[in-house]
C-alpha cells in the first residue's frame, strides 16, 4: 500500500474558520476578477492582495499560486469525517466511492461556470487544476485500498471519476454545479451497463 497523502480538513464551523473562509474567497474574488480584466500573464500576487486588502504573507497561507487562487481550489480535499465514514463503511465499494466523491470539497455550485469561462480564457490554468484533482484522485485511491486491493481500488475509483468528469461535460449535463449523490450512482449505472453490452 502506497503512503498515505496529507488529508486537508480544516472544522468550518468555528468562528475563526468562517473568518479563514471568507478571507479565502475575497483573495479568489480578486484573483478570478484581475485574472478575467488583464489576462493571467498580466496579474501578479502583489495585484491579488491590493485588491483583496491582505498581505502576500497572507495570501501564502491560503494559496499557493496565482492560478490556485485564480481558480479558487479548495485548500481541504476530503473532510476527516467523509474519510471516515467510507472506511467505516461495510457498503458496496462503489456506492461508497460516489458518496465520498460527491463529497469533495469543491466551493458553492456556481464555481463550476466561472472554471468553464476561465478555461476558456486562460487555457493554461487547466495544468493547476490538473494538478489539484490529481490530488483528489491520488488520496481517494489510498483510502480505497485500505478496503480492497490495490488493483480494485484503482479500478473502482477510475469508473467513479469517468462519471464525475462526464458531469463536468455541459454536452452531458446542463444542470449547473458538482453532481450529486444519485447523479453519481446514475451515471456509474449507465457506464457499467454500456460495458456490459
Amino acid at each position: 500500500m502506497s503512503t498515505p497523502p496529507t488529508p486537508l480538513a480544516d472544522n468550518p464551523g468555528s468562528l475563526r474558520e468562517r473568518k479563514k473562509l471568507l478571507t479565502r474567497q475575497a483573495i479568489h474574488d480578486a484573483a478570478y476578477e484581475l485574472v478575467v480584466e488583464r489576462g493571467l500573464a498580466h496579474v501578479t500576487i502583489g495585484d491579488i492582495c491590493a485588491r483583496a486588502t491582505i498581505s502576500e504573507r497572507t495570501f501564502f497561507n491560503y494559496f499557493p499560486s496565482k492560478a490556485a487562487a485564480t481558480l479558487g481550489l479548495p485548500a481541504t480535499l476530503l473532510a476527516i469525517e467523509h474519510e471516515q465514514r467510507f472506511l467505516q463503511s461495510s457498503g458496496p465499494l462503489v456506492d461508497d466511492l460516489c458518496e465520498l466523491v460527491a463529497n469533495v470539497s469543491g466551493g458553492p455550485d456556481e464555481n463550476l461556470p466561472r472554471l468553464r469561462e476561465l478555461m476558456r480564457l486562460e487555457p493554461d490554468l487547466l495544468a493547476a487544476l490538473h494538478q489539484w484533482t490529481s490530488g483528489v484522485r491520488e488520496r481517494v485511491i489510498y483510502l480505497a485500498e485500505q478496503r480492497t486491493t490495490p488493483i480494485q481500488a484503482r479500478l473502482s475509483v477510475a469508473l467513479v471519476f469517468a462519471a464525475l468528469f462526464l458531469h463536468a461535460d455541459s454536452v452531458y449535463t446542463t444542470r449547473p454545479g458538482r453532481p450529486a449523490l444519485e447523479d453519481l450512482r446514475t451515471t456509474v449505472g449507465r457506464l457499467c451497463s454500456l460495458a456490459a453490452g
